[in-house]
């Protein structure tokens, strides 16, 4: 397809795009309102279905909910910019997952609560209990739960950009309007039951985006694909491990730290969230673990392939971001990054199945916002409202309440899509910071008595604290400071200590930095003015071209270009396919290998992790444990066992008073539990494997793979009895 003909793209959508369109809403509005009959009754119904959804329901709603519109945009972001192996980034919150399986899900099914957020005041006792519900209630149901929302809506922006030709402005009002409505009528039962329509859809507009995709002539087959030049080296599914600057960053940090340590939604340690919903709402136990087993299996297992593949292509078809401008002019320039590509390569498609496409997308997109509403409304009815603002308010009340909150949401959503983000890797990493160190908290409050309010309260404040602070303060350019001085970088690294040109560089820096600034704010006025469309993207374009020239390795090579020359030459001797990078620290000018900027967001995560870890275990240790009676009703409840309750236990019964009926001190069930949740990684990372290899065309691998996730299976089957699910 020429670029001439990709100009109008909205032309593409012919009458039977539109009609499979509108039947979709039609079909998704419908569901909403049939569920509107019960979800109204009470808050059971509307915030968890009255509690009765069966596990492949859930299962397929918690897998729709992360099957966003933003994700394949992520993933084409990730495979774009570092390759297949860039998506252990996500891949590593499996071990999250089955952790959440085989060890939570039981007990967040005991807990009863109606939200994890209730679980504060039945684990915790006394006013710290209390603000931490009001609390997290706003700043998770309002403010966190809009980022994330407002992410998702970033990615309709671009493909409204890209598909429709419209405008941000449009396209977040015309995605806003269908899911507010069915999210609005239905609760939870509108959004599960949509999801489950939704995601069918989902799941075969991505397949067929792949299987469109390989065959573009630019791409000649997946044969063709798979032995590109420009792609090859993206294909490994394992970083290089002979260069640690690749896989420590890559594949050990996520899979070491990042899984326990951080709090993502979708991925909490020890459950949380919209996974704890949908885990509250199910008939019992073993309903609640084998949706979460099942959303495992096709979140990790199935569903990244054909985005990858999609990803893969955009880079033969688009192999730079001017050539995706090229082809369509009207984008506008701010949301022009590598994960753009994926709608890019939507907008191939033939007409019928470029409806059907964009009506995946619009499922996609539909299915996350409505959950996250649900669920964010959720919080602030049940955790604020009707705990601290209207504590006798009504059943009818509550809802209302609720329904006017969804509405909120989605219009915060939106503002924050519009005015605050770019690309969707932007907001993934401070997602994972605002949370990192948090994570253990909530794998631990549930076995050991001494975690209370307090640690929490301490591990939400250290964790903002400290996320703000190295955004805002070192930020990336702070962190690449840190880095180039380690010893363990030298041999990346080329230190030309010339203070002369190094203040020349500076001095240079300081004089068109504020031009930059200046400009940038020209931009962000004109942004959006359509009637000053031409001058926005002007500006736009020479402020790139300032940046660009303002960096320390563009005026390096102007004031020495033999120096850099030479500093490269030595770079080049250790690695050939190093590319160059340069800061200034301290009269000195750093040249190092692009790859050492692989440790900044690591360096910053395990800072992080360590002070806000530090900040919370003390709190627990100088604090006292929740009062004994609250204690002892939460482990009567939920019989959590072990060791960590040990104490708690021995006292009530040294008083008279028996809370361990299921003899979980002695015979504790988490051996097992571990058992099972290393067969699950190992089941599902095989199959995850199996399925490339076979696409890679290694047969033999795949099917190697094949039996050991086959083999895992069984054996985990046969343990799964053991743990005594009621």
């Amino acid at each position: 397809m020429e670029s001439n003909e990709l100009l109008g793209v909205a032309s593409l959508l012919q009458t039977i795009d539109w009609i499979v369109i509108g039947v979709f809403f039609v079909m998704v509005i419908g569901i909403g309102l049939m569920a509107a009959r019960t979800a109204g009754k009470n808050t059971d119904e509307f915030f968890l279905g009255g509690r009765g959804m069966p596990w492949w329901l859930l299962g397929v709603s918690m897998v729709a909910c992360t099957f966003s519109c933003d994700t394949p945009n992520l993933v084409t972001d990730l495979v774009r910019g570092g390759g297949v192996t860039a998506n252990w980034a996500w891949w590593a919150f499996l071990i999250t997952g089955m952790v959440t399986v085989f060890i939570y899900a039981q007990l967040w099914r005991r807990s009863k609560v109606m939200t994890d957020l209730e679980f504060y005041e039945l684990r915790y006792s006394g006013k710290p209990a209390a603000f931490l519900r009001g609390f997290r209630a706003i700043y998770l149901g309002i403010f966190f739960n809009c980022l994330i929302m407002g992410t998702v809506t970033l990615a309709a922006i671009k493909i409204g950009q890209i598909i429709f030709n419209i405008d941000p402005l449009p396209t977040v009002i015309f995605a806003s309007i269908g899911v507010v409505i069915y999210a609005t009528a239905g609760g939870i039962k509108g959004c599960i039951w949509a999801d489950f329509f939704q995601y069918s859809i989902a799941m075969f507009g991505a397949v067929y985006a792949a299987f469109v995709a390989v065959g573009q002539p630019e791409v000649g087959g997946l044969r063709a694909l798979l032995t590109h030049e420009a792609v090859v080296s993206k294909l490994s599914v394992m970083p290089d491990f002979s260069c640690w600057l690749s896989w420590v960053p890559l594949l050990l940090i996520p899979v070491a730290v990042q899984w326990w340590a951080v709090w993502y939604p979708g991925a909490e340690p020890g459950g949380g969230g919209y996974i704890a919903q949908r885990m509250l709402a199910a008939k019992d136990e073993k309903n609640a673990i084998g949706a979460t087993l099942f959303f495992n299996f096709m979140h990790y297992a199935m569903r990244p392939w054909p985005w990858i593949i999609v990803a893969l292509a955009s880079i033969i078809c688009y192999p730079t971001l001017a050539d995706i401008h090229a082809a369509f002019p009207n984008i506008d320039p701010t949301y022009l990054k590598e994960d753009i590509a994926y709608p890019a390569m939507i907008s191939r498609l033939g007409p019928g199945f470029l409806g059907l496409v964009v009506a995946s997308l619009i499922a996609a997109y539909m299915s996350t916002i409505g959950t996250h509403l649900n669920w964010g409304s959720s919080y602030v009815v049940n955790d604020f409202y009707a705990r601290f603002i209207r504590k006798n308010a009504g059943q009818k009340e509550q809802i209302m309440v609720a329904r006017i909150m969804t509405v909120l949401l989605m219009v915060f959503a939106g503002v924050i899509a519009l005015k605050f983000l770019q690309n969707a890797g932007q907001a993934f990493k401070f997602l994972l910071l605002s949370g990192a160190g948090t994570g253990a908290i909530y794998l631990l409050r549930w076995f050991w008595h001494r975690i209370n309010a307090w640690t929490e309260i301490a591990g939400m404040v250290a964790a903002s604290i400290v996320a703000i602070w190295i955004i805002a303060g070192p930020g990336e350019e702070g962190t690449k400071r840190w880095i180039v001085d380690y010893k363990s970088v030298q041999n990346f690294v080329q230190v030309v200590d010339q203070p002369a040109v190094a203040s020349a560089i500076e001095e240079q820096q300081a004089k068109t930095q504020p031009l930059i600034d200046v400009l940038a704010g020209e931009v962000e006025t004109l942004r959006g003015d359509d009637s000053q469309n031409g001058l926005y993207r002007e500006k736009f374009h020479t402020l790139a071209e300032l940046k660009a020239g303002n960096t320390t390795l563009a005026l390096f090579k102007a004031q020495s270009p033999e120096t850099l020359a030479l500093a490269e030459e030595q770079l080049k001797a250790t690695d050939e396919d190093s590319e160059s990078v340069a800061l200034i620290k301290k009269g000195k000018i750093y040249v190092y290998d692009a790859r050492v900027d692989n440790l900044v967001f690591p360096v910053q995560l395990l800072i992080c992790v360590g002070f806000v870890t530090l900040a919370w275990l003390l709190t627990t240790l100088l604090t006292p444990p929740s009062e004994t009676s609250t204690l002892r009703n939460f482990y009567k409840l939920c019989h959590p066992g072990g060791p960590g309750w040990k104490k708690v236990v021995l006292n009530a019964r040294a008083d008279g008073e028996e809370i361990d009926q299921k003899d979980g001190i002695t015979d504790w069930k988490l051996p097992i539990q571990l058992l099972c949740v290393f067969l699950g990684c190992v089941a599902i990372y095989s199959s995850l494997f199996a399925v490339g290899n076979f696409i890679y065309g290694n047969l033999l691998g795949g099917a190697l793979m094949s039996v050991l996730a086959a083999s895992a299976m069984v054996v985990l089957f046969r343990s799964f009895g053991k743990l005594g699910a009621e």
